[in-house]
Parts: C-alpha cells; structure tokens; sequence
C-alpha cells in the first residue's frame, strides 16, 4: 500500500478546487486531476476513494476550517451590532481573498454533494449563524423573521458585496464594506 503524503494531498485537493472553479463538478474528472498533479490515477485513489469522495472530503475542510475561524474571529464580549459587523467583515475578507474555496463552497451547497456533508457540521455552521441571529432577535435589535429569510438575505449581501469588489465597482476598504455592511444591517434591524 502507498504512503500518503500531505503535499500531494494539498496539491489534489487544490487542483480539484481550481477546476471546480473553472468548470464546476462536471469538469472533476479523476484521471484528468492525477494528471495535473503529476501522479497517476492509482496513486489518487489512494488520498480518494472516488471523485464523490474527493468532493466531499474538500466541501467538509473546508466548511470545517471557515466555521472554526468565523468562530475563533467572534469576540462575545461586543455590543451586537459590533459582533455582527466583525462577522459581517470577516466574511468579505474571506470571500474576497479566497474566491475558488468560496465559490467551491457555493456550488456543494446547490448539489447533492451537501447531502455527503457530515451532518453535525453542516449544523454546526448554520448553528454558528442562527444562534447570532436569535441572540439579535431576543435583544430586539433585528426583525423577528424565520432565520431561513434573514440568512437568505444577508448571504445575497454578502455575496454580491464579493462580486462588487471582484469587480471593483466596490474597493475592499473601510468606506465600501461599511456601506455595504450598513445597507444590510438596514435591512433586518428592527
């Protein structure tokens, strides 16, 4: 049996990530990533099992790693408008300076590869979310809407936000993000 070795792993997994990127699921063909990587086809399917498995693993590491960060960036200690912006700013930050995770990410949440998601983590994160939500809604700073609504509309905010910057229509300064960010804290305040 071959050893598994990490930089190679690295190398797979962020090649999948770039083709997804570029080509969506459809485009991850195993062959054609053992290629890229300069290994053979044998030698993937020892880090992966199939490509559902490659899709997967990289989906829930990287859920995994942004639900860890978002949650170590949280200082409990700030008034609620405060937290939330700091949450609100570290998601732009990271979608801005990680585009192919982001977009990755977006496109398992629309598949069934979601579904492959271990399912305490895909709690864990919308936990991480609702629970800031509540806590608004309990200090009677947000509207008492169903979170699925308040979610909905944040995450469009803070996408196209990333798309702005991406762009440049928006810069990725302090002025452009705290509009953007009062637009959207305009929108669910009570």
């Amino acid at each position: 049996m071959k050893h598994k070795d990490e930089l190679k792993r690295e190398a797979i997994i962020n090649e999948t990530i770039a083709i997804v990127y570029a080509k969506g699921f459809v485009g991850v063909k195993m062959a054609h990533v053992a290629r890229k990587v300069n290994i053979s086809p044998s030698t993937l399917y020892v880090y992966f099992k199939s490509k559902d498995d490659l899709i997967s693993t990289i989906a829930t590491e990287l859920l995994k790693n942004i639900t860890e960060i978002s949650q170590n960036q949280l200082n409990t200690n700030l008034p609620y408008k405060l937290k939330f912006k700091a949450i609100w700013l570290f998601y732009i930050n990271f979608g801005v300076n990680n585009r192919k995770e982001m977009s990755f990410i977006h496109q398992v949440k629309q598949s069934p590869y979601f579904e492959m998601i271990p399912e305490s983590l895909r709690n864990l994160k919308s936990s991480f979310v609702l629970d800031l939500l509540d806590e608004g809604k309990r200090e009677g700073l947000i509207k008492n809407l169903d979170n699925k609504i308040l979610s909905a509309l944040l995450e469009s905010f803070l996408n196209e936000t990333v798309k702005l910057i991406d762009s440049k229509t928006l810069k990725l300064n302090e002025e452009d993000t705290n509009t953007m960010f009062l637009l959207a804290w305009d929108a669910i305040k009570n």
